[in-house]
């Protein structure tokens, strides 16, 4: 069982879905930013003619001095998450996850980018693998939210 004193907010899945839409945005930014860190490597490797996976790369790509302003910004829109209260578990995959207390007991509701709502939730000790639909009859819900 986890400290709810650890967390800033817990949600209901309501308040969950009801913050999506200001979410969303900021992770096709991480998605965005993701691909521009990718492109850097890439084309940092390719003038230099080292392999990506080269020791050398990541001097060379510090020294070329944009790699760093776009860890900046990934660090500035997870934090921008953060700040709702929520949490960045995946961020390449677009994965937030939302405390929530059930049976006295904090759980995560679990979003991924493509769909739609909050449609799943799992322990906390059993992070993504551990899923499990909403529609589970041991499923948090509105009325098991303890204060």
């Amino acid at each position: 069982m986890s400290d709810a004193g650890t967390f800033t907010k817990l949600f209901t899945v309501d308040e969950a879905n009801t913050l999506l839409p200001g979410i969303r945005p900021v992770v096709e930014a991480l998605f965005e930013t993701f691909r521009e860190i990718r492109g850097e490597i890439q084309q940092a490797a390719n003038e230099a003619g080292i392999a990506v996976g080269s020791p050398e790369l990541t001097r060379l790509l510090e020294s070329r001095g944009r790699a760093p302003r776009l860890f900046e910004r990934v660090k500035g829109l997870i934090e921008r998450i953060h700040a709702t209260g929520c949490l960045v578990n995946g961020p390449e995959a677009g994965l937030i996850d939302f405390p929530c207390l059930y049976n006295n007991e904090i759980v995560f509701l679990c979003w991924k980018y493509d769909e739609a709502r909050v449609g799943h939730w799992h322990r906390i000790p059993d992070g993504f693998a551990g899923r499990r639909p909403l529609l589970d009859d041991s499923a948090p819900t509105e009325g098991d939210r303890v204060h």
